[in-house]
């Protein structure tokens, strides 16, 4: 059943692949229970692959790129800058339990949270995570839903299905 449903992705993949031209988003198969997808190729030939999804006015974003580099975003709500010393807890985990110290990023649109992808795989499984802002007392709590998994897996599928 797995290697079918790749191989679904993977043919959906190849037929879109060669529609896509560099900055032009494209979709990459059917979105399910609130995520969708997309690709697009950067300028600098890489490829962009994200799950996203709007709930409750929330944006929230997995993404991974065929050079490997991966994160996960949302709305920043006005924050601007680096917050070096920043924490990220998969939701639902003990205290003591796993988490990654790194800075985030803001332009005051969108955050970013670059993981590695394994990270990413954690706490998609977790279904999300909190972020806690070095420098502040801001805290972000991120709930992926019970179909991030899946959704997770999509973008794994079309960094494959790009050259990645």
């Amino acid at each position: 059943m797995v290697v079918k449903s790749v191989l679904a992705g993977l043919c959906l993949a190849g037929l879109s692949s060669m529609a896509m031209a560099q900055g032009d988003p494209q979709p990459y198969g059917k979105g399910f229970d609130s995520w969708n997808f997309s690709r697009v190729k950067e300028a600098s030939g890489v490829t962009n692959c994200r799950a996203f999804r709007r709930v409750g006015g929330r944006d929230d974003i997995m993404a991974m790129r065929t050079d490997g580099y991966s994160y996960l975003s949302v709305r920043a709500e006005g924050r601007n800058g680096k917050f070096p010393k920043s924490i990220v807890v998969p939701l639902r985990e003990p205290a003591n339990g796993m988490q990654w110290d790194i800075t985030i990023a803001a332009d005051g649109k969108r955050m970013w949270v670059a993981l590695p992808p394994a990270a990413i795989e954690i706490i998609a499984a977790k279904g999300g995570y909190s972020m806690l802002l070095g420098g502040s007392e801001d805290r972000d709590d991120v709930n992926l839903g019970k179909s991030a998994p899946a959704a997770w897996k999509r973008v794994k599928e079309c960094v494959v299905a790009s050259g990645g």
